[in-house]
């Protein structure tokens, strides 16, 4: 890649890095999108990813708040669910959805013999119905089948920085 990609599909490992504290890849997370937003360029995700980032958002707010106070009370789980939604939200204004139909499930199932993770699968679908320039993606097997360029959070993140 001489110049800066246009279409960069940012892979679900990455918007839970960036939407969940503890994850220790947050800070290069934030950077790379930071610098993603300076740099212009349309960030993408798999429509699939929303339903995963909600799950896993709000799974994690209730972990913690287990883990800090022994239980989980029903503000809390109300909390952590609202808050979900609010990751959402800020998702749908950094980034624009990929989205997802039978011809992506049918293109999904057939990368099952080279990479049999699903939820991959279906990113490996919205990169080629996106025509994404570059995947972002903490996933190394993924990154070895992505039919786009694909780097990491940390690869793209300085990549982003060469252009400036």
């Amino acid at each position: 890649m001489s110049e800066t990609p246009e279409r960069i599909l940012v892979d679900t490992n990455v918007w839970l890095d960036y939407f969940i504290p503890s994850r220790r890849g947050r800070s290069v997370a934030i950077e790379f999108l930071r610098d993603a937003c300076t740099a212009q360029v349309d960030l993408l995700y798999a429509a699939t990813s929303s339903k995963d980032l909600f799950y896993l958002i709000s799974s994690e707010h209730k972990a913690w708040y287990r883990r800090e106070h022994g239980s989980l009370s029903q503000y809390a789980a109300t909390v952590a669910t609202s808050l979900a939604w609010d990751c959402l939200s800020v998702l749908s204004q950094l980034a624009t959805p990929v989205p997802c139909d039978l011809s992506d499930i049918w293109m999904a199932s057939r990368q099952r013999e080279l990479h049999s993770d699903y939820e991959d699968d279906l990113i490996i679908a919205a990169a080629i119905r996106a025509k994404a320039d570059l995947l972002v993606t903490n996933d190394v097997k993924l990154s070895l089948h992505a039919p786009v360029a694909a780097m990491s959070v940390e690869d793209a993140k300085n990549y982003l920085a060469t252009l400036k």
